[in-house]
C-alpha cells in the first residue's frame, strides 16, 4: 500500500511533528525549488558575464542552458503533485544538458526531484520514478563524460562518475529513512486512533450492561411490585397512584431498553479485540459484586408476592472476577423471570461450587414464557451475557425446563489471576 503524497504534517503531533516538518511543511517545501532558481541563477550569470565555460561561450548554447534551467526549475513545484513527472522531466533536462558538457549546471535539480519521489509518491510510482532517475543520471553521466573529453574520455568519464555517484546515494538514503520515518508515524498514529476507537466502543458496552443491567432490573422490579398492589389497598387514590407508579416505570422501561440498544449498536459498530478464554471480564472495579449480593437479589422478588429461594453448594472461593460474573448471570435470570414470564410463583436460584474453583449458577422459575421471552439465549441481556460468559471460559444455556417454567444455566471457570481486585471474606447466607 503506497503512500499519499499530499501533506501529513497537520495529522502528526506531539514530538513527531517538528521531524515531520522538513518534509511536509508547506513553506519548506518551496525552499528547495527556491534554491535551485537562486543556485541556477548563479550559475546562469557565472557563464554569461564571467566566461567561466568556453563551450558555453556561443549564445545559442547560452540560450539552450536558460531554457533547461529554467523549465528545469518549474517542475520541481510540482514535484509532489505529479511526482513521477517531475522526475523523469528532470531527468530529460540533465541528458540534454549532458549532451552539451553542461550537466554540472542542473545537476541538482534531478536530485531534488528523485528525493519527493523516493520520500513521498506511492511505492509503485516511487520504484519506477527512482529506477528511471538512477539509470538517466549515470547514462547522463557518461554522455557528458565524452562530452567534457578534450583527449582520452576515461578521466573525465571516471571523475563525473564519482562526482555524481556520491551525491545519489546520499539522496536515495535520505528519501528512503524519510519514507520509512513517515510510515512509522503514521502505523503509531493509526493505532492509536483504533485505541482510542476501542475505548470509547468498551465505555458505551459498559454504560449500556450498567444501564441494562441495575437501571433494567430495578425498574422491573418496580413494575412487579406495583402490579402486586394493584387494587388490594382498598384505597381508590392509592391505587391510582399505583398504577400511574407502574406506567411510569413501564415508560421508563421501554426508554431504558432503547437506550441500550443504541449505545450497543455504536459500540458493535467498533471492532474490539477479543479477549481470550479464562480471562476475566472487561469490567471495571466498581461493577463488581460479592457473593452475598447474590441473595440481595431475592428481596424485590419475595416483595412481589413470588417465593424465592436460594441455594448454595461448596466452598466459596476467594475470586472476585469470578463473583461478579455469578452475580451478573443471577441478576439477569430474576429479571427475565421477572419480566417475562407469566403466572411466576416459585423461583430458586443455586450456586454449586467445584473443588476446581469452577462455579455452576442456575435460576428456575415456573412461569410461562410471556411476550418478548423469544428463545433460548435471545434478548441483548441474554446475548450479551453468554459472550461475556464464553470469553471468561464458560457456558451459558437458557430454555424451557422439562416439568414447566425456564432455566437459566451457566458453567463459570476458576478466574483466579484473571483479573484485579482484592479477594473478599467468605460468609454464609
Amino acid at each position: 500500500m503506497g503512500l499519499d503524497v499530499r501533506p501529513c504534517g497537520p495529522g502528526l503531533s506531539g514530538a513527531a511533528a517538528p521531524l515531520d516538518a522538513w518534509d511536509d511543511a508547506p513553506l519548506l517545501r518551496l525552499a528547495a525549488p527556491v534554491l535551485c532558481v537562486a543556485w541556477e541563477a548563479a550559475m546562469f550569470a557565472r557563464v554569461v558575464f564571467a566566461g567561466a565555460d568556453p563551450s558555453l561561450s556561443a549564445p545559442s548554447s547560452q540560450a539552450a542552458l536558460f531554457v533547461l534551467m529554467a523549465v528545469g526549475c518549474a517542475a520541481l513545484f510540482l514535484r509532489y503533485r505529479l511526482p513521477v513527472v517531475s522526475v523523469l522531466f528532470e531527468s530529460v533536462v540533465g541528458l540534454l544538458a549532458s549532451v552539451m558538457g553542461a550537466l554540472a549546471y542542473v545537476y541538482f535539480l534531478p536530485l531534488v526531484a528523485l528525493y519527493a519521489c523516493v520520500a513521498r509518491a506511492p511505492r509503485r510510482e516511487a520504484a519506477a520514478g527512482g529506477v528511471a532517475a538512477v539509470a538517466a543520471v549515470a547514462l547522463s553521466a557518461v554522455v557528458d563524460g565524452f562530452a567534457g573529453a578534450s583527449a582520452s574520455p576515461s578521466p573525465s568519464l571516471a571523475m563525473t562518475l564519482a562526482g555524481i555517484g556520491y551525491p545519489l546515494m546520499l539522496v536515495l538514503g535520505a528519501a528512503l529513512l524519510s519514507r520509512f520515518r513517515l510510515q512509522r508515524l503514521r502505523e503509531a498514529e493509526a493505532a492509536a486512533r483504533a485505541e482510542a476507537e476501542r475505548d470509547r466502543a468498551l465505555a458505551k458496552s459498559r454504560i449500556a450492561a450498567e444501564l441494562h443491567d441495575s437501571v433494567g432490573h430495578d425498574l422491573t422490579a418496580i413494575v412487579a411490585l406495583s402490579e402486586g398492589l394493584a387494587g388490594a389497598t382498598g384505597d381508590e387514590q392509592l391505587d391510582r397512584a399505583i398504577a400511574s407508579i407502574n406506567e411510569l416505570a413501564r415508560s421508563g422501561l421501554a426508554d431504558t431498553r432503547r437506550a441500550v440498544r443504541a449505545l450497543a449498536g455504536e459500540a458493535r459498530s467498533t471492532a474490539a479485540p477479543s479477549a481470550l478464554p479464562g480471562s476475566a471480564p472487561t469490567e471495571k472495579p466498581a461493577e463488581r459484586h460479592r457473593w452475598d449480593e447474590i441473595a440481595a437479589l431475592l428481596g424485590s422478588v419475595r416483595a412481589a408476592g413470588v417465593t424465592a429461594a436460594l441455594t448454595e453448594t461448596g466452598v466459596r472461593p476467594d475470586d472476585p472476577s469470578q463473583a461478579g460474573l455469578a452475580f451478573r448471570v443471577c441478576r439477569e435470570g430474576v429479571t427475565n423471570a421477572l419480566r417475562h414470564a407469566a403466572g411466576l410463583s416459585r423461583l430458586t436460584v443455586s450456586v454449586d461450587h467445584g473443588g476446581d474453583g469452577s462455579a455452576d449458577v442456575a435460576i428456575r422459575d415456573d412461569g410461562t414464557p410471556g411476550e418478548g421471552a423469544g428463545g433460548p439465549g435471545t434478548g441483548m441481556g441474554l446475548s450479551r451475557l453468554r459472550r461475556e460468559v464464553g470469553e471468561s471460559g464458560g457456558t451459558l444455556s437458557a430454555g424451557p425446563v422439562g416439568e414447566g417454567g425456564w432455566c437459566l444455566k451457566a458453567h463459570l471457570p476458576s478466574l483466579v489471576g484473571a483479573g484485579e481486585g482484592e479477594g473478599e471474606p467468605d460468609g454464609d447466607e
